[in-house]
């Protein structure tokens, strides 16, 4: 009898032994598992904790509308100048994402570097060029030619430089000329008006005349640049002579006309600087192009650069002005300003002022 209780209380503690040691094995495995788990790379599953905002490219954007679509979404930012002489536009810029069938995704949480030079508005100049296209032809031959707005369109090429070009009709139709106008457009620059005719009586008799020479001008713009070209621009415009500084007009009446010309979608630019270029009235003898056109645009810096006005800088498709357009944009350059197009400028008008 007490040989059978020792056998079962044997057999109980084997049981019991083995119990634990399957316990035992469990709970290792268990913990195995949890290892391999934690170790394991990420999961598809895991990846999609990652959120993502949507974005516009914001490269050619300018800078402001860029800032304020980052701040929208809640993204923060960094901007970061360039070599460049652009203001306040987007060139380039990175962040971390991904980008899906030309969509751009932000990673929420990371911040986007912005290639842009943010400049004050009292250090931007706008370059601009009246009365062309023009070919000059230096005699009666007709052999050698001055390509004079080709040549300004290589000089502001080699800055990286754009400008704003107020075209006259009349010079625009000509066969040697009409190719400019595309170069011109082509070039990144701006494409404006300086009326068809250019004809200060024609022009300056009604206000009536003058639309219909802006008309004209519209006309024939759009023939040469084609419609889809045409109605991507805006529409800008320079009165030959300006609103009033010539006397073309009184000041009353280059109000209707200024009136005229807006319910046409312009906007109107009369300038703050200029070189002279077009005036021999402040030469001092002796004073070649050279001297004369950079001492008229400091005088004339001088009195605007710390003004509210824009600094918009006249000059013409000239010869004498494509030869000291270099120096012009070095000065410019050395004294810390940059250059951008009307289309980024306010109005401005000596009538209204």
């Amino acid at each position: 009898m007490n040989n059978k209780k020792s056998i079962k209380k044997n057999e109980t503690i084997k049981l019991c032994a083995l119990l634990a040691l399957c316990l035992i094995l469990l709970v290792s495995l268990i913990l195995v598992l949890i290892k391999t788990i934690s170790d394991s790379p990420s999961t598809p599953a895991a990846d999609q904790q990652v959120q993502y905002i949507e974005i516009s490219s914001l490269s050619g954007m300018k800078l402001p509308e860029a800032k304020s679509l980052l701040d929208g979404a809640n993204i923060s930012y960094e901007i970061v100048p360039t070599s460049s002489k652009i203001p306040n536009k987007v060139e380039n810029f990175e962040y971390i994402g991904k980008n899906e069938n030309g969509k751009i995704y932000i990673e929420v949480g990371t911040s986007v570097k912005l290639y842009a030079n943010e400049v004050e508005s009292n250090k931007i100049i706008y370059l601009t060029f009246d009365d062309g296209p023009i070919v000059n032809y230096s005699d009666s031959t007709l052999e050698t030619i001055y390509h004079n707005t080709g040549e300004i369109l290589d000089i502001l090429d080699q800055y990286g430089i754009k400008a704003s070009f107020f075209l006259a009709g009349y010079q625009m139709v000509k066969p040697d000329r009409s190719q400019y106008v595309l170069d011109i457009y082509n070039g990144g620059h701006i494409v404006a008006c300086h009326s068809f005719s250019h004809d200060y009586d024609y022009i300056y008799s009604s206000s009536e005349n003058f639309v219909n020479d802006v008309e004209r001008f519209e006309k024939e713009l759009k023939i040469i640049l084609g419609e889809e070209k045409y109605n991507s621009m805006g529409k800008y415009i320079r009165f030959p002579g300006g609103t009033v500084k010539n006397g073309c007009v009184g000041k009353a009446t280059a109000l209707d006309y200024i009136s005229s010309v807006r319910q046409m979608g312009y906007k109107i630019y009369d300038w703050t600087l200029l070189t002279n270029d077009a005036y021999e009235n402040h030469r001092q003898e002796g004073e070649s192009d050279r001297d004369y056109y950079l001492r008229s645009l400091k005088e004339s810096l001088e009195l605007y650069k710390n003004s509210d006005y824009p600094l918009i800088l006249l000059m013409h498709d000239k010869n004498s002005t494509k030869e000291v357009l270099p120096e012009i944009i070095e000065y410019l350059i050395s004294e810390g300003y940059y250059f951008d197009t009307i289309d980024n400028c306010p109005e401005y008008t000596d009538a209204e002022k």
